[in-house]
């Protein structure tokens, strides 16, 4: 490559870095080129200086470029001072020099000139005929040069606006942001003018409105197509089913319509490629019904569905994708796994989709509260508050005030909590959802101030408002009014509600959740022990150990999938806390001395008890857990669901568990007992069977 024309390709680098100065001065330097090729620097050095505002001096170059130029390089020259001239108050000699050019230049190489010319016509007032050259001009652009096609669909846009043709302005922005994709055939114009209707109503908060005007789209598909083999029908048909999918009033409907999308869509590409959009459409339905599977825990389905979004998924889409996969491996308890992929993106999103960003700090705020940091949590939370208000997200603020009146609560803070769910409530009038929520938030809070009463009242509206509770709202409300029947002595209620939230969860395959659910339902059996005598004491006590030791048990052997360092440490000083304090007041419960023994040596034998002066770890490690190492060198064991072994998503790869520890390695101890039911129960390794010596 000669010096001037590697002078020239660094200029265009330079140039898209934003490094003007650094370009301009590589193209100067780069007119030592020979004859055929000083036009082409000329043209590029016009852009430069163009771009740093020197307008003038951008003309002078193209007047040289045009004169000593040829072919395209020449015709590429007069259409770019054609654009400049009219700035300059030279609008006339700018539309001689387009008109002179068109006359001599064939069709195929006329759409830079057609595209200046229909910029010249708009300038000038004469926006009728603008609107037939751009129209005219489409049709070349799109069999000889579809980079012009987004500047045309532009301009129609524009011209649209000036005409008060909401629909079409609208639909050719979408073409402008989609050049490659075909407009659809003129039978279509109502179907359109319905599905954009929709979506201009969506966009306004009138979800009603657009639910609406989508059904009467889709009605439209079926009363215009020809038949199965209509591929106009069959593009249609994805796009609005894909658009009823997020205006779905269930998870099952929303899986429908998504299903409908995608098959569609997928009919589509396989006859036209994308030349109607199908691939967005696609990638769009893919991550809907990932999210209605995610709300009815279906999380292996979500996970395939998004993996295959991924695939699809170009700049501005793959921050969606990975948000929600990060959100959907937090939900199933993959807390390391999704934090990584929430920090993927968390970063695309400050990168180029900042109205992601509150989102993914809300499942941060998730991943971090769940792995015992609860000033991390808060942290997140705050973010996310700050970030939906300064966009006028009401569901998003809403939602993290939920969250933060949650960790308010869970500290005992119910002052606080209580101000934080009057706020989310000043918030939430339209939407009985997240009132719900509310209101079972309050509920728990009623509890803590010691009147069940009211709690139970606040639950029952909170109830009226769940049409149908997702598997996680189904945990939650039935914990508080658990407790709730608990705290007025109508115990057998109590371990009714505690019974079901605990059902929930293993028929959801939340993991996590289920050992939360141990350990809370076996404090409630303790407190109840506490007050009873004789046999009847001696029969809730087991009962609180039943559930208690091997919850903590497995909660402690969770650390296995976390990556080594002290995160794990962390895990089981701060998230597995609770459930070993349980499973220590079942056991002084039934008073069984030497199973509290062979505990305490168990738990000497793993890790730290305590966390302060222990576990050190940054702010920073916090917010973005790490990824685990590849299985060569970290072999983890991943916990699964109930009884079923390891999860396929998260196989075990291997990692040797700890030796259970005895007085003598070789004589079976109670505690042996209860790892093998922890691990029949949960589905995951606590110990192997090696033994070593207490101390």
């Amino acid at each position: 490559m000669t010096d001037w024309a590697e002078l020239n390709d660094r200029a265009v680098h330079l140039a898209a870095a934003g490094d003007l100065d650094g370009a301009r001065a590589a193209l100067e330097a780069a007119l030592t080129a020979p004859a055929p090729h000083r036009a082409q620097v000329l043209l590029n050095l016009a852009h430069v200086v163009d771009l740093a505002g020197d307008r003038q001096r951008a003309a002078d170059l193209l007047t040289e470029a045009v004169e000593t130029g040829e072919g395209e390089v020449r015709l590429t020259a007069v259409a770019a001072r054609a654009d400049l001239l009219p700035w300059l108050g030279r609008w006339d000699e700018a539309w001689r020099d387009v008109e002179a050019a068109l006359a001599d230049t064939e069709p195929e190489h006329q759409v830079g000139l057609r595209s200046t010319r229909v910029g010249l016509l708009m300038m000038a007032g004469r926006l009728a005929e603008a609107e037939a050259d751009a129209v005219e001009a489409v049709g070349l652009a799109a069999r000889h040069a579809p980079e012009h096609l987004a500047g045309l669909y532009a301009n129609l846009a524009l011209l649209a606006d000036e005409a008060g043709d909401e629909r079409r302005a609208a639909e050719y922005r979408v073409l402008s942001d989609n050049p490659g994709r075909q407009p659809l055939g003129h039978r279509w114009h109502r179907f359109v003018e319905l599905n954009t209707e929709g979506g201009v109503l969506l966009a306004s908060g009138d979800r009603a409105g657009a639910k609406a005007a989508f059904e009467a789209a889709y009605r439209e598909v079926g009363t215009t197509s020809t038949g199965p083999d209509d591929v106009e029908a069959v593009v249609c048909r994805a796009g609005v089913a894909g658009n009823l999918a997020g205006v779905a009033d269930d998870p099952e409907d929303a899986a429908r319509w998504s299903t409908e999308a995608i098959e569609a869509a997928r009919a589509a590409s396989a006859v036209v490629g994308d030349a109607y959009g199908s691939a967005s459409v696609l990638l769009n339905a893919l991550v809907s019904r990932a999210a209605a599977h995610h709300a009815r825990t279906r999380l292996p389905e979500a996970l395939a569905d998004l993996a295959e979004a991924l695939d699809l998924s170009v700049d501005g889409s793959e921050a969606t994708v990975r948000a929600v996969r990060a959100r959907v491996l937090a939900t199933g308890g993959w807390f390391a796994e999704a934090a990584e992929e929430a920090g993927r993106a968390l970063d695309l999103a400050y990168a180029g989709a900042p109205e992601l960003a509150a989102s993914v700090h809300l499942t941060l705020a998730e991943i971090t509260s769940a792995t015992g940091d609860l000033p991390g949590a808060a942290e997140h939370l705050a973010l996310a508050r700050d970030l939906s208000a300064a966009t006028g997200d009401v569901a998003g603020e809403a939602t993290a005030l939920l969250s933060a009146a949650r960790l308010a609560y869970l500290s005992s803070d119910v002052d606080r909590a209580d101000a934080l769910y009057g706020e989310a409530d000043a918030l939430l009038a339209d939407d009985p959802r997240r009132r719900a929520v509310c209101l079972h938030g309050r509920a728990a809070v009623a509890v803590l101030r010691g009147r069940p009463d009211e709690a139970l009242a606040l639950s029952d509206r909170a109830l009226a408002l769940f049409p149908a509770a997702s598997p996680l709202e189904s945990v939650a409300l039935h914990q508080v009014r658990g407790s709730a029947f608990e705290a007025a002595g109508r115990y057998a209620e109590a371990e009714s509600c505690y019974a079901e939230a605990a059902t929930s969860c293993e028929a959801a395959g939340l993991w996590h959740v289920a050992l939360g659910m141990a350990w809370w339902r076996a404090d409630a059996l303790v407190r109840r022990a506490a007050a009873a005598t004789g046999a009847e004491r001696e029969r809730i006590g087991r009962r609180a150990l039943d559930l208690a030791l091997p919850a903590a048990l497995a909660a402690e052997a969770v650390r296995q999938r976390f990556p080594h360092g002290p995160l794990r440490e962390r895990w089981v000083a701060l998230a597995a806390a609770p459930a070993t304090r349980s499973a220590f007041l079942a056991i002084r419960a039934v008073g069984d001395a030497s199973l509290a023994a062979e505990y305490v040596d168990h738990l000497a034998g793993a890790v730290s008890l305590r966390a302060e002066g222990v576990v050190e770890v940054e702010r920073g490690e916090l917010v973005r857990l790490p990824a685990p190492p590849p299985a060569a060198a970290h072999l983890p064991h991943a916990a699964a669901g109930f009884a079923t072994g390891a999860d396929p998503a998260f196989p075990d790869a291997g990692f040797e568990l700890p030796p259970r520890v005895r007085p003598d390695p070789a004589t079976p101890t109670a505690l042996d007992a209860w790892i093998d039911l922890a691990e029949r129960r949960y589905g995951l390794g606590v110990r192997s069977e090696r033994a070593v010596s207490s101390w």
